[in-house]
C-alpha cells in the first residue's frame, strides 16, 4: 500500500514586459520561434513524484518524543547495536531491548540488529531480555549530543547481556563495559559531510545533488557553461571523483547542463578540501566521494522526475530479510522534440546507475555496482567512409564512461576490518567534423575533416585496512593497483589543389596518428592515529607511488593534529605533500619530454570547528598551497610573426611555480531532517608563473553563499 506520495517543484520566475497580439488573419510564421525560449523554460521546471510503501511500524526506528523547545533547538544522538548468542556468534532472535526511561523497544530480527534514533542526551538504562531467561539485564547507557553509540551484547552462560567491544576480553569479566559512542568515521581535516536530501533541496539547483555541492565555500565552477568542479583553486582533473568507491568518469552531462548520476539515490556526500591522510593518492588535490544508500526500512520507494525535457526515475527496493537494490536512470526527449523540425541529431544524454548489496555472513557485506552516461549529437554525414561524400559542414560529438565495481567490506573482528573493491571503468570520445566543399569552378579549396576517438578502459584493484591494536592506536595500511590500456586515434584530411580544367576526382591529403600506451601504476600507504589523550589527536602517514609513465617512485608524507579545547572548540592542523604525473602528451609526443617529473604542491592547513549547540556548527580555515615542479612550457610570440625555423614553443619542463591561499567561514543549523538553513563566506587568492622569466598571473575570489531550505510533503494517500 502506498504511504506518502510527495511533489515538489523548483522556483520559477517570468515576467512578461510585452504583450503577444494574434493577427485575426492568417499566422505569424515567426510566432513559434518567439515562444520556444518561453516552452523551453516551462518543460525544463523540475516537478517529481516519490512514492513508497507502509512499512510496519515495529520495524522502524522510533523516535523520542520531544517538547517544542527540544525541536527547535535539540541536542539528540542514538544508539545500535547487535546481540548475538556467545558460542556461535549468531543473532539472538527473539531478543527485546528497551529504553526504560523512554518505554522504547525493539524486538531484534535476523540480522540481530537495533536502532535507538533522536534521543535526547542523558543518561539512560538498556534493558535487555529473552524469552528463554527471567530476569533482563539492565546496563546504563550515556547519550552524547550528535553522536551514535555502537554496542555489541551477548548473553553467556548465566543467562547474563554482556556488553563487550572485544567478545575475548569480556569472557573473563561478566560486568557490562561502558564503551564510548565513535563517529563511522575519524574526524578528518578539511572534510565536509553533507547529506543528499540538504543538496536537493537547495534553491535554484533544480533538486540535483551535484549543482548544490557549489554553494559550500571553496568549490565552484569556471562558468556557468562548464561545470568541472574546482576545490580551493584545484586545476581541473585534480579533483578525484568516486561513487561508491567506483570511479565517476565526469559529473556533468555537457560540461555543466545536469548531473550524471540520479541525486535521489545519494545517501551523503563527503568532500575532501584539502590535506587529507594517507589514504587517497596519485594525482589529487581534493576527493568528492559520493555515497549511496545501502539500506531500506521499508519494502519500496521511489521518485519520478517528470520533467518533459529529461525524465528520470529511481526505484530501491529491499531483497529478501537483508538485501539491497536500486536502480536509476535518466534521459533526454530533446531530439524527439526538436526533430519534428530539425534535420540532424540534437543534443541528447543518458545515464544510469545500478546496485546490490547484500550481507554474505553477520562479518561480510558484498556491494555489486554499475554506472554510466553519454553526451551525444550529429550534424553531418562525416561519419561515411567515403570522404568524398561529405558536403558542407557537419560534426560529430560523443562521449561518456561507463563503470562496474565489486565491494567486499569485512569486519573480521571488533578490532580488524577490511574493505576491498575491483573496479572496471572505461572512459569513450569520439569527435569528428569539418567541411567538404561540392568542387566547381567558382568554390574555394576549403575542405577540412577531423577525427579523433579515444577509449581509457581502467582496471584497478583496491583494498583498505583498519586494525585497532590499542584503545589508543589504529594502524591503516592500503594499496591501490591499476592497469589501463589506452588508445587514441587522430585523423586529418584536407583537399588538395583541384585543377578544374582536368575532370578528376578531387583528391585528400590524409594524417594518421595512432597512440597506445599501458598505463600501469602501484600505490600503497601505511597511516597511524594515536590518542594519547581525550583531547589529542594525531595522524601521520606516507604513501608511495609508481607511475610506469615516469619511472618515479614519489613518497609523499602527510599528518595532522587534533585539539578538543575546553569551549567545546576542535582546532586541527595538517600538513601533507601532494603529487601530480605529467600527462601522457607532455612526455610520449614527439615534442614530448622523457625526462618530466610529477610536479608538487604542499597542503598547510588550520581549521576551527565550534559547536555552538547541538544542531549548530561553525567552521572556520585558512590554507596555504605550495606549488613546485609544475609542468609547462614556454612560447616565442616574435616566432609567430617571422619567417624562421625558429621554434614556436620550447619543450615541457619542470619549470612552473605558483601557490594558492583562503580562507572560509562555513555555518550551519539544522533544526530536524527536514529543515536546515546554512551561510558561507570564502576568499581565494592564486598566483602562477610559468617560467621564471615571465611575471606571474594572479587571480583573486570572493564569494557569500546563504540559503534555506525546507522539505515539504503536498499530499498524502493511504
Amino acid at each position: 500500500m502506498i504511504k506518502a506520495i510527495s511533489v515538489s517543484t523548483g522556483t520559477f520566475n517570468l515576467a512578461l514586459k510585452s504583450t503577444i497580439q494574434v493577427p485575426s488573419r492568417g499566422r505569424d510564421p515567426f510566432m513559434k520561434f518567439r515562444l520556444y525560449p518561453v516552452l523551453f523554460i516551462v518543460l525544463m521546471m523540475p516537478f517529481s513524484v516519490s512514492a513508497e510503501t507502509e512499512s510496519p511500524k515495529e520495524d522502524e526506528p522510533r523516535k523520542t518524543k520531544r517538547s517544542i523547545w527540544q525541536r527547535v533547538f535539540p541536542r539528540i544522538g542514538g544508539i545500535e547495536g547487535t546481540v548475538y548468542q556467545h558460542d556461535t556468534d549468531t543473532p539472538l532472535v527473539e531478543a527485546e531491548v528497551r529504553i526504560v526511561e523512554t518505554d522504547q523497544s525493539q524486538k531484534i530480527d535476523k540480522e540481530g540488529t537495533f536502532r535507538f534514533i533522536e534521543i535526547p542526551v542523558g543518561t539512560y538504562t538498556l534493558s535487555i531480555s529473552h524469552p528463554t531467561y527471567n530476569t533482563p539485564t539492565k546496563i546504563p547507557i550515556e547519550i552524547r549530543a550528535r553522536e551514535t553509540l555502537h554496542r555489541r551484547f551477548f548473553i553467556n552462560t548465566e543467562g547474563v547481556f554482556v556488553e563487550t567491544s572485544d567478545s575475548r576480553e569480556a569472557a573473563t569479566r561478566l560486568d557490562p563495559i561502558l564503551v564510548e559512542g565513535q563517529r563511522l568515521l575519524p574526524p578528518t581535516i578539511s572534510r565536509k559531510e553533507i547529506r543528499g536530501g540538504e543538496l536537493t533541496r537547495i534553491p535554484g539547483t533544480g533538486r540535483d545533488a551535484l549543482k548544490g555541492l557549489t554553494t559550500l565555500p571553496s568549490i565552484g565552477i569556471p562558468n556557468d557553461i562548464f561545470g568541472i568542479l574546482y576545490i580551493r583553486g584545484s586545476a581541473p582533473g585534480e579533483t578525484l571523483l568516486y561513487l561508491d568507491r567506483t570511479p565517476l568518469g565526469y559529473p556533468f552531462h555537457f560540461g555543466g547542463l545536469i548531473s550524471t548520476i540520479n541525486s535521489d539515490s545519494i545517501e551523503d556526500i563527503h568532500i575532501y578540501a584539502g590535506g587529507y591522510g594517507a589514504e587517497f593518492g596519485l594525482d589529487s588535490q581534493s576527493v568528492i566521494d559520493i555515497r549511496s544508500r545501502e539500506r531500506l526500512e521499508k519494502k519500496w520507494a521511489g521518485a519520478i522526475d517528470l520533467n518533459i525535457l529529461s525524465p528520470s526515475g529511481f526505484v530501491e527496493a529491499t531483497i529478501g530479510d537483508k538485501g539491497y537494490a536500486s536502480l536509476a536512470g535518466r534521459f533526454t526527449t530533446l531530439n524527439l522534440i526538436l526533430g519534428l523540425f530539425f534535420d540532424g541529431t540534437f543534443p541528447q544524454w543518458s545515464n544510469y546507475q545500478l546496485k546490490f548489496a547484500y550481507p554474505l555472513t553477520p562479518k561480510h557485506h558484498l556491494t555489486l555496482n554499475g554506472l554510466g552516461a553519454t553526451d551525444h549529437f550529429d550534424f553531418s554525414g562525416v561519419g561515411s567512409e567515403e570522404i568524398e561524400e561529405a558536403v558542407n559542414f557537419s560534426a560529430y560529438f560523443k562521449n561518456g564512461f561507463e563503470a562496474e565495481g565489486i565491494h567486499l567490506r569485512s569486519n573480521f573482528t571488533d578490532k580488524l576490518t577490511s574493505y576491498l573493491s575491483l573496479t572496471r571503468s572505461h572512459n569513450f570520445l569520439n569527435i569528428s567534423f569539418g567541411s567538404a566543399s561540392n568542387q566547381d569552378a567558382t568554390s574555394e579549396n576549403d575542405g577540412f575533416i577531423y577525427n579523433l576517438k579515444i577509449n581509457t578502459p581502467t582496471y584497478t584493484l583496491r583494498e583498505d585496512v583498519s586494525y585497532k591494536l590499542t584503545s589508543k592506536f589504529q594502524l591503516e595500511p592500503g594499496f591501490l593497483l591499476a592497469f589501463s590500456p589506452s588508445k587514441s586515434r587522430t585523423q586529418t584530411s584536407s583537399l588538395e589543389n583541384i585543377d578544374f580544367d582536368v575532370d578528376e576526382e578531387p583528391s585528400w591529403t590524409q594524417k594518421f596518428d595512432e597512440f597506445h600506451y599501458p598505463f600501469r601504476r602501484a600505490e600503497g600507504y601505511l597511516q597511524a592515529r594515536y590518542d594519547p589523550l581525550s583531547s589529542l589527536s594525531i595522524a601521520f602517514g606516507v604513501r608511495f607511488d609508481y607511475l610506469n609513465l615516469t619511472e618515479e617512485l614519489s613518497i609523499q608524507p602527510r599528518g595532522s593534529l587534533s585539539f578538543t579545547l575546553p569551549t567545546t572548540s576542535t582546532l586541527r592542523l595538517a600538513y601533507g605533500r601532494y603529487e601530480r604525473s605529467p600527462l601522457a602528451y607532455q612526455v610520449l609526443r614527439a615534442d614530448g619530454n622523457r625526462d618530466l617529473k610529477p610536479s608538487l604542491t604542499e597542503h598547510y592547513i588550520m581549521e576551527l570547528e565550534h559547536e555552538i549547540s547541538a544542531q549548530t556548527e561553525l567552521k572556520f580555515a585558512v590554507y596555504y598551497k605550495d606549488m613546485q615542479k609544475l609542468v609547462t612550457r614556454a612560447i616565442n610570440v616574435d616566432a609567430l610573426f617571422e619567417d624562421s625555423d625558429t621554434a614556436v614553443a620550447s619543450a615541457y619542463l619542470n619549470q612552473g611555480t605558483g601557490y594558492v591561499s583562503g580562507a572560509e567561514i562555513f555555518l550551519r543549523h539544522r533544526v530536524s531532517e527536514k529543515f536546515f538553513v546554512w551561510m558561507s563566506y570564502a576568499y581565494t587568492h592564486a598566483e602562477r608563473r610559468e617560467t621564471s622569466d615571465i611575471p606571474s598571473s594572479p587571480m583573486s575570489q570572493a564569494r557569500f553563499s546563504r540559503l534555506s531550505s525546507q522539505r515539504i510533503t503536498a499530499w498524502t494517500c493511504a
